[in-house]
């Protein structure tokens, strides 16, 4: 088997044991170069490296291989691993420089961020230091309400969090492997290879088929992601004649690999479903520079070039820093609001990184601070306390702003606003009986949801190959009432919070049918919501006839309003047979897009005063494309529009609190305070379309 000198770490740094180094892994540094750069430029110039995220990748595979090597060396000396040693080594290697960022990322939380954002960021700062960021993102992606939270200075941890259980878990494995041929030592290497085997042929079906169902999750969750370090681990326990490319193949496998991992980061692209089978690429490619080992002489002038040898010994401190940095440096300013924000950012990355890596990393990992076992532990849980100690103030301070605001919104007297909501920029002034009636500080916006989602299905359910609409009723059971069925996305779902208050009394039964991509459209042969599809028109051309089916869906912001969507085709191809029953197609004209302009005031406001302040200009807030006018359109008789758009703006603006309430949850959202100010105007005027 090859021996390797570069002890198991993130970045790959030289083992400080006192054994004499026997075989410098040049290739290996230049990977670790190639991967952190392919993050960083990722982050700061998505649109130049597309591909960047499967840097990560690149990391894994070299971590599997390298702590493989090292524990199977481990477990042929007399004693066998000792796990306590191990991770102590971990300890010091990895904690000191990751919990320094957490601690400058809470403190850039406390200056920076606007306190609507300090419990989401926090929360994640304490996952984060406790190594299940990974988990809690991954519980993130698949809750609807949490999908669109914004990064948070802590995000990039979710690969470190992964790398960390790894490092728990894989010892255990190896050790179990050796302890079951104890008496049997020359089966050992064969066990060992069996157990790396079964893990990469579990993880990488489950990777397959978790990226397909629940791609959100797969992104960030261990299992998906095992099978990558399996492949660094089985190249590590090789037979002796595999284990190095023969020189005559070494170049070829060298070059094959090269080009393989630097065309997944430059072509790949965040549209890709991922991991999965597309994250071979990388992860091949990376095991084919390994086993091509120390590159010739020409492919030594740039894989040992000094500054790339140099990148790779900072790698970690690269990655821990960098995206603090994109998240907390304000966009805005003479200087900072201009093409010199990310050169700075990276300069500043790089200067703290050469600090870091000298003053942190280097000083715990050699000096006598955290030399013995049980320091290093004390280390780990003194400083996982203070950053949960720095942040868990954070967090209730968050969550009393809340509170603090609910009860202020109850507190204000309703009668001296004339028109709440839509009422004030409308016709009519009908205000509804509203619970919760004003907002006065943004910060509670995205807590008013009403109970909109909790007949929504996810993501994942509506991939699944046996996908139905869940149907729920509202308002009238009299036999009489209009028969109403309310059909789309996550759009639709705002507008129930209203619907459900006014129904009843105005003789609807509406059954409620929405889905994470749920538009009514018909069902593609490439469509991965096929099968939810088809079972909803089946529902709504061989069930019981509706008398209405009100359909919306969220705009197209990859197109500009205006341009041809070929969405119109396949709205019309479904709404046809709902149509050829005698069924009314009433299609509501989706609401507008927050600019990012306009989210960040309203992230930025801490008053209900400079949340009244923002806005946009209506053509902003209309920019991207709505197919359902120009479906209406063509559809004929069978089919109207309701367009309220003139219930969200002026002629030429669109304010973000309207007639006292806040109007918008996020970005595309609208809060259930103003759904309910919307939905007596909703309803008057689909009634007159129907009539």
């Amino acid at each position: 088997m090859t021996a390797v000198t570069v002890a198991p770490a993130t970045d790959g740094q030289p083992a400080q044991t006192g054994q004499p180094v026997r075989d410098k892994r040049l290739e290996i540094q230049a990977l670790r170069t190639a991967a952190v750069l392919g993050v960083v430029l990722f982050h700061l110039w998505p649109g130049a490296i597309r591909g960047g995220y499967a840097g990560v990748d690149v990391f894994f595979v070299i971590s599997g291989f390298l702590i493989t090597s090292h524990l199977v060396r481990e477990a042929a000396k007399p004693g066998g691993v000792r796990l306590g040693t191990f991770w102590a080594r971990r300890i010091r290697r990895l904690l000191p420089a990751a919990l320094l960022v957490l601690v400058f990322s809470a403190g850039a939380t406390y200056v920076l961020v606007p306190e609507a954002l300090w419990q989401q960021f926090l929360r994640e700062t304490v996952a984060a230091a406790f190594y299940v960021e990974n988990w809690q993102l991954s519980w993130a992606a698949v809750d609807y309400l949490a999908a669109e939270d914004p990064p948070s200075p802590a995000q990039h941890y979710w690969s470190l969090s992964v790398e960390e259980q790894f490092y728990v878990l894989w010892p255990l494995l190896i050790v179990a492997a050796a302890f079951l041929t104890r008496r049997r030592p020359e089966r050992r290497i064969t066990a060992i290879r069996t157990v790396i085997a079964a893990v990469l042929v579990a993880s990488f079906a489950a990777s397959v088929v978790i990226t397909v169902t629940d791609g959100a999750a797969a992104y960030f969750v261990t299992h998906t992601r095992a099978w990558e370090f399996a492949v660094g681990g089985l190249l590590a326990v090789l037979p002796a004649a595999s284990s190095r490319a023969p020189a005559r193949w070494a170049a070829p496998a060298a070059i094959l690999g090269w080009a393989g991992l630097l065309g997944a980061l430059i072509l790949f692209r965040e549209s890709l479903p991922f991991p999965g089978w597309v994250a071979l690429l990388p992860v091949v490619g990376t095991a084919l520079v390994i086993w091509a080992g120390a590159p010739g002489r020409s492919g030594a002038a740039i894989v040992g070039n000094p500054v790339v040898q140099w990148i790779g010994t900072v790698s970690y401190s690269l990655y821990l820093w960098h995206w603090p940095l994109v998240v907390v440096v304000p966009t805005t300013g003479p200087v900072l609001g201009t093409w010199l924000r990310e050169p700075l950012i990276l300069l500043a990355t790089i200067g703290l990184s050469a600090l870091s890596y000298r003053f942190v990393e280097t000083s715990f990992r050699t000096g006598p601070v955290l030399r013995t076992s049980p320091r290093a532990y004390l280390f780990a849980v003194l400083g996982m306390a203070l950053v949960a100690a720095v942040a868990v103030p954070g967090i209730v301070h968050g969550r009393n702003l809340v509170e603090q605001s609910r009860e202020q919104a109850n507190a204000l007297a309703t009668d001296d606003v004339e028109c709440f909501g839509a009422s004030a920029l409308l016709e009519f002034c009908d205000n509804p009986a509203l619970d919760d009636v004003l907002l006065p500080a943004p910060i509670a916006r995205k807590d008013d949801t009403g109970n909109a989602y909790y007949c929504y299905l996810s993501e994942r359910q509506t991939f699944a190959a046996d996908a139905r609409p869940e149907v729920c009723h509202h308002g009238s059971t009299k036999p009489d009432a209009l028969r109403v069925a309310l059909v789309g996305d996550s759009h639709a779902a705002s507008l129930i919070p209203g619907l459900s208050q006014v129904a009843k009394g105005a003789g609807w039964s509406i059954d409620v049918m929405v889905a994470n991509g749920g538009g009514l459209v018909s069902p593609a042969a490439d469509d991965e919501r096929r099968a939810y599809r088809k079972a909803l028109l089946a529902r709504l051309t061989r069930g019981e006839a509706y008398d209405v089916v009100l359909v919306t869906q969220r705009r197209n912001s990859t197109l500009a309003a205006g341009e041809p969507d070929p969405a119109v085709d396949r709205l019309l191809e479904a709404w046809r047979p709902v149509m050829a029953r005698g069924t009314k197609i009433v299609a509501l004209a989706d609401n507008p897009m927050l600019t990012p302009a306009a989210l960040g005031c309203l992230d930025g406001a801490e008053s209900f005063a400079e949340a009244s302040a923002c806005e946009m200009t209506r053509q902003e807030a209309y920019a991207a494309s709505d197919p359902l006018p120009e479906a209406v359109r063509r559809a004929g008789a069978g089919a109207s529009l309701v367009d309220l758009s003139d219930a969200y703006c002026t002629d030429e603006r669109c304010p973000l609190v309207v007639g006292h309430v806040l109007a918008y949850r996020d970005e595309t959202h609208i809060t259930a305070t103003f759904s309910k100010t919307l939905a007596p105007h909703l309803v008057r005027s689909v009634e007159e379309a129907l009539s």
